[in-house]
């Protein structure tokens, strides 16, 4: 899927057109400024398995460890 990319002024202008795209849509955006990205917006579903799989690696790497 395409990473659509923001200004912070675009995302100041259309957060509500931003959001919806993300939520609805599944669409990540990039948020820039002055050429660089800042962050990213993602579904919330992706930073949810990103939690999830960060949190079993955390975890394995706590086991292997010990």
């Amino acid at each position: 899927m395409k990473t659509s990319t923001y200004t912070t002024i675009d995302l100041r202008k259309q957060m509500g057109e931003i959001l919806d795209r993300t939520r609805i849509a599944g669409e990540p955006a990039a948020i820039t400024r002055k050429g660089k990205t800042l962050a990213y917006l993602v579904p919330t579903e992706w930073f949810e398995q990103y939690q999830q799989l960060a949190e079993a690696a955390s975890a394995a790497g706590d086991q292997d460890a010990a």
